[in-house]
Order: structure tokens, then C-alpha cells, then sequence
């Protein structure tokens, strides 16, 4: 009975590392630190704009966001988060969360525009941190 219980963890264990995920990290429980929001602002006519946030351990894949939607993604460890907008052949990056600068945030706002990806803690007063550029 040993030997087939000890088969079937190598076999869990070789499919969670197939699909990339760390048998370590896996039903881990994470409390969440700070949310990301990311509203899409552009014009109408823009269409819908592609967002991939991530860190070095979290990855929160490709998300279509239309406009005046948002999207949103938990910040689950003291680590540096970039987010990534593609609207037509306009790419734009940009750290969305840094621990040192945002430590004492429940929230951290970003807001794309047109002119650029703008910051703020309080979704009211923006602060343009980064700019989109032509592929």
C-alpha cells in the first residue's frame, strides 16, 4: 500500500511541476497586502486594451479590458508588481506596485490614458508615471 501511496505523490507532484506550479506553493493561503486597479480610460474608439500584471512569483496572465472597465489583482507578497497595457500598436509599462513607495497602501490606482499611465493612492489626484511607446 506504501508503494502505491509513495507513486501516486511522485505523480501529483511531476503534474504541478509540468503546468509550473511549485508543489510548495500550492493551497498556500495568502493574505493580501494591497489591490492593483487598472481602468481603462481611453476613447470609446480604442477598443478594448490588453493588460498582463505580474511579479516574480505571481503571475496574473493577459486580461481584455474594454473601455471605462477595470481591472484589478491582489498584491499577495512584499514584491515588485509590473503591469503591461498593448492598445493597437501602443505598448506601455510600468511598475504598479512598489514595496517601498506603496507599503501603507490598501490600494493602488492606475489610470490609462490616451498620454500615458497615470498614479494615484486615492483614485482622485493622478501623477502620469509612464508613457506608451509605438512598436
Amino acid at each position: 500500500m506504501t508503494g502505491g501511496r509513495n507513486s501516486l505523490v511522485v505523480l501529483l507532484v511531476s503534474v504541478l511541476v509540468i503546468f509550473g506550479l511549485s508543489p510548495s506553493v500550492v493551497g498556500r493561503q495568502y493574505k493580501q497586502l494591497a489591490t492593483i486597479h487598472v481602468t481603462n480610460s481611453m476613447s470609446k474608439d480604442s477598443g478594448a486594451m490588453q493588460i498582463h500584471c505580474k511579479s516574480s512569483y505571481t503571475d496574473y496572465g493577459m486580461h481584455q479590458v474594454g473601455g471605462g472597465d477595470e481591472y484589478q489583482c491582489d498584491v499577495r507578497e512584499r514584491a515588485l508588481y509590473y503591469c503591461m497595457a498593448i492598445s493597437g500598436r501602443r505598448v506601455a509599462s510600468w511598475h504598479a506596485f512598489q514595496p517601498r513607495r506603496d507599503r501603507s497602501r490598501q490600494a493602488v490606482y492606475w489610470l490609462v490614458k490616451e498620454d500615458g499611465i497615470f498614479l494615484s493612492w486615492d483614485n482622485s489626484s493622478w501623477v502620469r508615471k509612464s508613457l506608451w511607446e509605438t512598436e
